[in-house]
């Protein structure tokens, strides 16, 4: 789905946002996305990218995150069978990781939010849902590091979809080249994948900037933890850990399907 949703001249029930390239009016309210039956959309953030050309900026976006966290206490693809089931998927590193940015950039007027239905997040709905992004969460990611002919001699495995017998689909891919060492990562450097290319220029958080990264490790998994005083990308986890509070962000994409 694309949409221009502002321009550079001032309209009634519209948002100033400074982007790169000047500064924008957009729109409060655009179109949403269709989200399976009993999923309330106005719970899911619109995952998207935001171009402009000079006197435009034009929205894309084809799915949607869950702006709770939910599914704890399950292992790794535990997790993914129950969130395929409701015809939703686990997010990737691909989808979190830019979207983490882009709910920053958002709080701080470089950017916008949108919800499911198609409304700006603001205010204090906003604030407290960068909270949760930046200082309050544990989750499995839609990632896994079987060897494999790619970066560190690993592919990346994707979870999507069930067969028949409710057993995890799985799309391998050669991993793509991201920091081979542990440490503080620039998130302006994600590659396609979601995985940072390049260490920060300071060893501290700072939220929508810098992230502390754990590199692939064979046979192990991702996932993201926020606790007060980092945020950490991790691709080292065991994906037979369980905990109360380890969970995941299931997301919504527009087209796929579960089974």
């Amino acid at each position: 789905m694309q949409q221009t949703i502002g321009t550079k001249v001032e309209t009634p029930n519209q948002v100033i946002v400074k982007l790169p390239d000047g500064v924008y009016q957009l729109d409060r309210t655009i179109s949403g996305l269709v989200l399976p039956s009993g999923i309330n959309p106005s719970d899911y953030a619109m995952i998207h990218s935001l171009r402009t050309d000079g006197s435009d900026a034009n929205y894309s976006a084809a799915s949607a995150i869950s702006m709770n966290q939910g599914f704890n206490r399950l292992k790794y693809e535990p997790a993914h069978v129950e969130v395929l089931k409701l015809g939703l998927a686990v997010s990737t590193p691909a989808q979190f990781m830019p979207h983490l940015r882009n709910v920053n950039d958002a709080l701080n007027g470089r950017g916008v939010l949108y919800d499911a239905v198609g409304n700006l997040i603001e205010g204090e709905r906003l604030e407290q849902y960068s909270k949760i992004l930046n200082y309050g969460h544990w989750v499995w990611l839609n990632a896994s590091f079987p060897k494999g002919g790619g970066f560190l001699g690993l592919d990346l495995a994707t979870i999507t979809g069930l067969d028949d017998e409710e057993n995890p689909i799985k799309r391998l891919v050669p991993l793509e080249r991201c920091l081979e060492d542990d440490g503080w990562a620039d998130i302006d450097s994600l590659n396609s994948q979601g995985f940072p290319t390049r260490k920060a220029g300071i060893d501290k958080y700072e939220p929508g900037k810098t992230l502390y990264f754990l590199k692939p490790q064979r046979d192990r998994v991702a996932g993201s933890c926020a606790v007060g005083v980092w945020l950490c990308l991790l691709c080292d986890r065991n994906p037979l850990d369980q905990y109360s509070s380890l969970g995941v962000f299931p997301v919504f994409n527009a087209g796929s399907l579960a089974h």
